[in-house]
């Protein structure tokens, strides 16, 4: 049994804090890793991180006892999160210009084709990422294909969960990944 499943039921069954707590502690560094790859900022990371677990408590007696669906819906909430977060910025800063926001199917539509190439020594120093070259490489991939590369490679999800998260076809996935990890030998192979 994944161990996220046996913190559920046991919460589930005793209603006792501590197994809320272990969920926390499961998830917290994943969220807090995801948001900043996104924001590259510690504080807006933590907060958003604790705001998407805080969604997930007050969710606990409607989720399925599925792994792989409830780490979908968590960071299906986390997405969501970071969309509204990155929709109140662009109003913020818009001064309340009228938006469409219609057109954004992704949080990362908001972050420019550049943004991990400026941000690379931030990510080595954050996040432990060592390989200067791969993270420029990286920088290079159109945005769903690092969206994809994060959620295979840095938070270690399956196809099905990926799927979940981005409303998209299995195999859509997996060929997005296929040409991701092509470019990123090409990219490489140049170096």
């Amino acid at each position: 049994m994944d161990e996220i499943v046996l913190y559920l039921v046991n919460y589930k069954k005793s209603k006792d804090k501590i197994w809320f707590e272990k969920i926390y502690y499961y998830f917290m560094p994943k969220m807090y890793n995801y948001f900043f790859f996104k924001t590259m900022d510690k504080q807006i990371s933590e907060d958003l991180s604790i705001e998407v677990l805080f969604k997930v408590y007050n969710n606990l007696e409607t989720i399925k006892l599925n792994s792989p669906s409830f780490k979908a819906w968590v960071y299906k909430t986390a997405h969501n999160q970071l969309i509204d977060y990155f929709r109140k910025t662009k109003k913020d800063s818009e001064n309340n210009a009228s938006i469409d926001w219609q057109d954004y199917q992704e949080a990362n539509v908001f972050i420019e084709e550049d943004y991990i190439l400026k941000h690379s020594a931030l990510i080595k120093k954050e996040l432990g990422f060592e390989n200067q070259k791969l993270i420029e490489a990286i920088g290079k991939l159109t945005l769903l294909q690092k969206n994809i590369i994060d959620l295979v490679f840095i938070m270690d999800f399956d196809y099905k969960t990926i799927s979940d998260i981005l409303e998209k076809k299995q195999s859509s996935i997996r060929g997005i990944l296929f040409r991701a990890i092509n470019t990123l030998r090409s990219e490489l192979k140049d170096e």
